[in-house]
């Protein structure tokens, strides 16, 4: 991949991670896509920022989830629709 397309990925990667922390305080902005989107380009584009966001304490879990299972946690889907009520 050339260099462009690679900063571009990682600068849409923390884009997506900066919109995913805004989602957690804004109603209706949801985190958990943002931070999929997030994934997706940190694993084009850096190893080290993806292994930073799979281990993160609390967006990991949901990260790994939908690369194993392509689904997210039911718990995580209670929450959303708790909040967003």
């Amino acid at each position: 991949m050339s260099a462009p397309a690679r900063y571009f990925l990682m600068c849409l990667g923390w884009l997506c991670v900066a919109l995913g922390l805004i989602g957690i305080v804004v109603p209706g902005l949801p985190t958990t896509p943002f931070m999929l989107l997030a994934a997706w380009a940190f694993s084009r584009s850096s190893e080290r920022f993806q292994a930073w966001l799979l281990d993160h304490p609390s967006f990991g879990p949901a990260v790994r989830d939908w690369r194993e299972r392509n689904a997210i946690a039911r718990q995580a889907k209670y929450l959303a629709v708790g909040m967003m009520t």
